[in-house]
Parts: structure tokens; C-alpha cells; sequence
């Protein structure tokens, strides 16, 4: 699924269209990423209204357009956005395809994992407003993981990291990044690690979170070339540091990838 960083170049993708009307509207007559929405209303919503900006949070996009009008989007696991030329025909995995004047904007979703949702009024909507504290936010503090850390004693460290209340737009590679750096195995508990490798910890998300937006999130594509992320899913992967084997395996329901080098467990 992608992470902060993806969903954060995703959401560029739909910059060409900022400050155009909406011409036209192609909605997917039966994806599942409409939810409870009524989809032809949403459509008939956006038909004319000028795409004013966007903002990203974690793993969500809104969209906000003429008319006071949101829309909420999650890309799921498959889900990506598109620009194309003017006269584009919608595909079968497109969910919403808004027609412009210089250009066509898609949504698509294959495995129809995704979610769109649309508010209407002056003022944002709950379920955008009442999102935890941005890991780009200078708000984001050592407080929040020191929390978390004392909430969830029992819990993995790699689970906890994917908890989305506290570390918004952190998911699997991210947080095996994070921990890799750190120095700390992913299925270390809270209670076995010092005050010293908390603040480590903390430093760790910093530099992950704002390297991967600088990389990823602007260009697109990979984090930078000695980061694990090269390593991590290759048979035979090695540690970009000690150059020992890593290892994968199944902790806290996703898969991890570590250096047995470097992170171990109850050190």
C-alpha cells in the first residue's frame, strides 16, 4: 500500500488541473471505492467546479474544489492517479475520470481497495480535520512516540510504528527502514529498549519520514541508494552496512525485513 511519500507524488499527479473547471465527469458504474457514496451525485457535484488545491495527510488526499466542495481519496493497495491527453477514453479500472480543458484526470483502481468520498460546506470535513498529527508537522514531537511507546507496552515495535494514530502515513518498508537505522529489531517490545534509543528512535522517524518526502515525494520512484528499502524484498539481500544477510519473517501480521547483524532482539 503506498505510504506517505507515495501519496504524497500521487497527489502531484493531479497538479495540471489546478485552477481548471471540471468539464465533464466519468464515474465507474459498479467500484467498490464509492462505498456508500451516491455516485451520481458526487458527479454531478463536481461538473463545473474549478479544482482550487489539494493536501495530503499520511495516506489520504483531499481534493478541494469550487462550491466549498471536498473530495476525499485513499489510494487502497492498487489505486494511483493519472493525467492524460484531452481526449482519453476512461478505462475498465477507472473508479472517477473528471475531464478538463488541457488535460483528463483519472483515478483507477484495479482491486477497488481504495475509497472516495465527497463533503460539501465551508468548513473541512470531520473525518479530514479530526486526523492525528502529521509526521511533517513541526507539532509531530517526541511525546507522541513516548506515548505510544508507554501505551503499548506488549506491542512490537513494528507493529506500533504502523499504528496509524500516531505515526500517520508510516507503513512497511518506512518502518523497517526506520528501525533498521535505529538499530532496534522490529519485534522488540517497548519495555526492553532505553530512554537513549527512544530519543535514537525518534531521530530515526524524522530522517526517514522527510528523506522519503524528499526523494519519493517529489521525483516519484525510490528513496535514496543506500537505504535498506533496495535490500529488503531481494532474495539474498544484504545490509547496506555490515553486508550480513538480512532476514524476513511475518511480525505483528506484516512481513519485516532486518539486519541480525545490527538489530538485536533484547539487546
Amino acid at each position: 500500500m503506498p505510504e506517505l511519500a507515495e501519496v504524497a507524488y500521487a497527489s502531484s499527479l493531479w497538479n495540471e488541473g489546478l485552477g481548471q473547471k471540471v468539464k465533464a465527469v466519468h464515474i465507474h458504474p459498479t467500484s467498490r471505492v464509492f462505498r456508500n457514496e451516491d455516485r451520481d451525485q458526487l458527479g454531478a457535484n463536481l461538473i463545473g467546479k474549478i479544482l482550487k488545491r489539494s493536501e495530503t495527510h499520511g495516506k489520504q488526499m483531499l481534493f478541494i474544489f469550487s462550491g466549498d466542495y471536498w473530495l476525499g481519496l485513499h489510494l487502497g493497495m492498487t489505486g494511483w492517479l493519472h493525467s492524460e491527453e484531452v481526449d482519453y477514453s476512461p478505462k475498465k479500472h477507472d473508479a472517477l475520470v473528471l475531464s478538463q480543458a488541457k488535460q483528463t484526470l483519472i483515478f483507477r483502481d484495479p482491486r477497488q481497495f481504495g475509497r472516495l468520498r465527497m463533503h460539501q460546506g465551508k468548513n473541512p470535513p470531520d473525518w479530514w480535520s479530526e486526523r492525528p498529527v502529521s509526521m511533517l508537522s513541526t507539532a509531530f514531537n517526541f511525546e507522541i512516540l513516548e506515548i505510544a511507546l508507554n501505551r503499548h507496552a506488549k506491542r512490537p515495535l513494528k507493529a506500533l510504528l504502523l499504528d496509524q494514530r500516531y505515526f500517520p502515513g508510516m507503513g512497511n518498508w518506512m518502518a523497517d527502514e526506520v528501525l533498521w537505522r535505529a538499530n532496534l529489531h522490529p519485534n522488540c517490545r517497548p519495555p526492553m529498549i532505553s530512554a537513549k534509543e527512544h530519543k535514537k528512535l525518534f531521530q530515526q522517524i524524522l530522517f526517514v519520514v522527510r528523506g522519503a518526502m524528499k526523494s519519493v515525494g517529489t521525483k516519484g520512484g525510490d528513496p535514496p541508494a543506500k537505504w535498506l528499502f533496495h535490500q529488503r524484498w531481494k532474495d539474498g539481500g544484504t545490509c547496506p552496512k555490515s553486508g550480513v544477510s538480512l532476514v524476513r519473517e511475518e511480525i505483528g501480521g506484516r512481513t519485516s525485513c532486518w539486519s541480525p547483524a545490527l538489530q538485536k532482539l533484547g539487546k
